[in-house]
């Protein structure tokens, strides 16, 4: 059952990623948190949900692996919807990423780890929607790299059309950033 909650974020992280693409802007960012809300209150396990709590390694691993299939998942199917305008989206903000390797995705990284373990973290401690109607938003207007979103966004925007290495490596360093960022709360509160 484990199993099927972590592909499931993945999914649910996917959906907000497509509301976004087909939108965009303040009011697409703002449909993105239903994916988080949705796994807050589902409880299903996202990586940058957990890469900042004291879960075993392992652990982290096996819900980021979910997740990516989860993504995926959501991916598959969206691109059937054929709607051209999210594809589009999805293929430039890709474009942009791959393009922007080394330390400014690390950052962008670290940023939105910071700001989804934040806004778990508040949203759950106060039984509360707000800090993710608040932080979600926020991290996705700055352009910030989210692990889960991205898979979802690398299959939607065929971004292997960018080099499958340039992908993995963008990829590698946008979950170590996670991680970081998603850490900054437990360092600097304990």
């Amino acid at each position: 059952m484990k199993v099927l909650k972590n592909i499931l974020a993945g999914f649910l992280i996917g959906i907000g990623g497509f509301a976004f693409l087909k939108v965009g802007g303040p009011i697409g960012a703002l449909l993105f948190a239903f994916g988080i809300i949705c796994v807050v209150k589902l409880q299903t396990p996202l990586y940058t949900g957990v890469a900042g709590t004291d879960e075993k390694f392992g652990r982290k691993m096996q819900i980021l692996l979910g997740n990516i299939f989860g993504g995926m998942i959501a991916a598959g199917i969206m691109i059937f919807t054929l709607d051209n305008t999210v594809l589009d989206n999805a293929h430039i903000i890709m474009e942009n990423k791959v393009n922007t390797l080394g330390f400014a995705s690390f950052a962008k990284a670290i940023m939105c780890g910071a700001i989804v373990d934040m806004s778990v973290f508040l949203a759950k401690r106060d039984n509360s929607t707000i800090p993710l109607l608040i932080g979600i938003p926020t991290f996705v207007m700055c352009g910030f790299n989210h692990s889960i979103a991205d898979v979802f966004y690398i299959f939607v925007g065929r971004a292997w059309e960018f080099g499958i290495w340039n992908v993995l490596l963008y990829y590698i360093i946008v979950v170590i950033g996670n991680y970081l960022g998603c850490n900054i709360r437990k360092v600097f509160t304990k």
